[in-house]
Order: C-alpha cells, then sequence, then structure tokens
C-alpha cells in the first residue's frame, strides 16, 4: 500500500462516506473532515465514519496542520462540488485526486488533482479524468474518453471509446454512451439510458434510445 501525506475529505455525506473508504484503502492519512457548509449554517456531526468534523472552509484553521493543506471534494452535487473546490482553492489548499485500489487504470491514462475514481471502475486507454470529476463504483469509460471537471458518471455507467463528457455533466447509473459522441456541459443523462446520439449543452435525456426528457420527467426528476 502507497503511503500519501495528509488528505483532508470536504464533506459529511453519503459520497464523503464512500470517499473515506477508498483514500483508507488507497494508502492516504485522513487528517479528519470539513463541513463544506456555509459559515452560518451550525447543525454538524462531530464525526463521520470515525473520523472527526473538524471545523468549516471559512472557519477558524486551528485544525490546520502547518503545510499545505491537501484536500479532496466529497459532495455528490456537481454544481456545488464545483463551488465547494473553487472555495477550497481560493484558500491555497491543494487538490488531491483518490483511486481506489481495486480500479483499473490503463496506458496513458491521466487523472487530474481533486478527481475520484472509485471501486472496480474502468479507466481506458489514454482517457482523461478532469479535475474534481467522479468515475463512480463500477463504471468504465473506454479509451480516449475525456471527462471534463465537476462531471460525474454515475455507478455501473459504460462510456465506449472517444466519448466527449463535458463540464458539470451528469451521466446516471447504468447508462450507456456510444462511442465517439459528446455529452455537453451541465447535460444529463438518466440512469439506465442508451445514448445513440450527441447530447447537447444543458440538455437532459432519458430512455433507449435516448431522447429529450417530457415536462413531467423533468418535474419528478427536479
Amino acid at each position: 500500500m502507497t503511503s500519501h501525506p495528509g488528505l483532508v475529505i470536504v464533506g459529511l455525506g453519503d459520497h464523503a462516506r464512500v470517499m473515506i473508504e477508498a483514500a483508507r484503502a488507497a494508502g492516504h492519512e485522513l487528517v479528519g473532515l470539513v463541513d463544506p457548509a456555509p459559515a452560518d449554517h451550525t447543525s454538524s456531526p462531530s464525526e463521520v465514519e470515525g473520523l472527526a468534523v473538524l471545523g468549516k472552509i471559512h472557519g477558524d484553521k486551528k485544525w490546520a496542520p502547518s503545510h499545505t493543506v491537501r484536500f479532496l471534494v466529497a459532495v455528490g452535487r456537481n454544481d456545488v462540488r464545483m463551488r465547494v473546490f473553487r472555495e477550497c482553492l481560493a484558500e491555497g489548499w491543494v487538490p488531491a485526486a483518490v483511486i481506489h485500489p481495486t480500479a483499473t487504470i490503463l496506458g496513458g491514462a491521466r487523472i487530474e488533482a481533486g478527481a475520484q475514481v472509485c471501486a472496480r471502475a474502468v479507466i481506458g486507454v489514454s482517457a482523461t479524468v478532469g479535475a474534481n470529476a467522479i468515475v463512480n463504483t463500477a463504471a468504465s469509460i473506454d479509451h480516449d474518453n475525456q471527462i471534463a471537471e465537476h462531471a460525474t458518471v454515475a455507478p455501473g455507467a459504460h462510456l465506449a471509446g472517444r466519448v466527449q463528457v463535458g463540464e458539470g455533466a451528469f451521466i446516471g447509473i447504468g447508462a450507456i454512451v456510444r462511442e465517439g459522441l459528446s455529452v455537453g456541459g451541465w447535460s444529463l443523462v438518466a440512469a439506465g439510458a442508451v445514448v445513440i446520439r450527441d447530447v447537447g449543452p444543458a440538455e437532459r435525456v432519458a430512455g433507449v434510445p435516448a431522447q429529450p426528457m417530457r415536462q413531467t420527467e423533468l418535474e419528478s426528476s427536479s
């Protein structure tokens, strides 16, 4: 097991629990948790998964180590994760990637700072997982995929080769994306969808084959 310098997990919810386990399995020394909520929010737990909640991003920094803080933002929502990631950068903290040791990273793949690769995920040859992006449990991105920053590929989703996923896009659990397609920034591919055409920026698609979501579907997903 590789040993890493101390890491702070920013987040207190279910995804934080997942990334605590991944970070421990990967050999990261965990300093503790930081609450990503605004400074005036006071209802934080004292610990999660045996890790102490140290404080907030903008609060008292007495807990911070003397060296630069290394952080991972373990928040599921892409827009919130992006905001918190930028707040941490503004504090001068340094993002760290976490890769579960059961994940498969093939030759030439690049995992950028702050990215999260969960258990049994597969990252294909020459693929890129951007800063603060998530490739979740048992998902796969094939050769030459480009997953932009703050995006999420949910558990069990499978992307064929040369797929481009834009900033903040969300590809739902069990979805499939055909080779060579583009999934635009801040778009949503619903769970179980089969994408056989490009998805535009901020577009929401569902079904087999994936089609734009009807208003009733949009209302139920909001």
